[in-house]
């Protein structure tokens, strides 16, 4: 009987270990899927990050030429003031110097009052 007992004791613990096998395959199941869905997620979190990244190389490009631009836009307006000025200073000094074509006839003028 004793030989009975044993082999009803492992045959109640087969079955006890069939079934915490079978509830460890449909936990791996889960987490199966669960770590797919968990990488696919991650792929596409890195595809969007790869993308920003992209992106935002593009913009700082894009400021970078723009920046540029502006800069020698600037510069070529400051230049251009200064040309402008400088032809406004030498425009008033012509103004203030007598033209020898006036002072000859100014001086024929005055040579025939007198």
């Amino acid at each position: 009987m004793n030989l009975a007992n044993e082999i009803s004791s492992m045959q109640t613990e087969i079955e006890s270990l069939r079934s915490e096998n079978e509830a460890l395959k449909h936990n791996k199941a889960i987490l199966d899927f669960e770590n797919d869905s968990l990488r696919r997620q991650l792929a596409m979190a890195n595809a969007d990050r790869d993308n920003m990244m992209r992106r935002g190389e593009a913009i700082k490009s894009l400021l970078d030429q723009t920046g540029a631009a502006l800069m020698n836009g600037l510069q070529k307006f400051h230049e251009t003031e200064r040309d402008l000025d400088e032809r406004r200073v030498e425009g008033t000094d012509m103004q203030f110097l007598p033209s020898a074509s006036h002072n000859c006839c100014n001086g024929q003028a005055a040579a025939r009052e007198h």
